[in-house]
């Protein structure tokens, strides 16, 4: 279970809405020096982005919650988030280059980036009819 812990920031009716404390650049090690993850994070200054719940805690402004999620539902969400748009650059290069007697190289490398879009574009769409499943598959509890 990976756990993190967060602050409620406000409430609406039944829903709470919380921010993540960060205390490190990920969840992995408390390292903060050296790591590939906290200099993207230090380059591309990345927003804060609120979650929503239900209140089933009953939850008040202030209070500290813990989010948790298991780690199974963290690895298939990666390799769907990675592999994905890998699988559909590699098979369109594949495909472009299968049917192209010169320039091979220069379709192959149209393809990868025509796959790349493709499988992009199919993870947006994805993940706009299944944005709520990680709002059923993660737990929210008092601290």
């Amino acid at each position: 279970m990976i756990t993190e812990e967060a602050t409620v920031v406000s409430i609406e009716k039944n829903t709470i809405e919380i921010e993540i404390n960060r205390s490190k650049p990920c969840g992995l090690c408390g390292k903060t020096q050296g790591c590939g993850n906290g200099i993207w994070g230090k380059i591309f200054s990345h927003k804060k982005k609120n979650l929503i719940f239900s209140n089933d805690i009953q939850a008040n402004i202030g209070d500290r919650v813990s989010l948790s999620i298991e780690e199974g539902y963290l690895l298939k969400t990666s390799l769907l988030l990675y592999g994905l748009p890998l699988f559909f650059m590699f098979f369109s290069m594949i495909v472009f280059s299968l049917f192209t007697d010169n320039l091979k190289d220069l379709y192959a490398f149209f393809g990868a980036v025509l796959g790349l879009a493709v499988g992009v574009t199919s993870l947006k769409i994805f993940n706009s009819y299944k944005h709520d499943s990680f709002y059923k598959e993660a737990t929210l509890s008092k601290i």
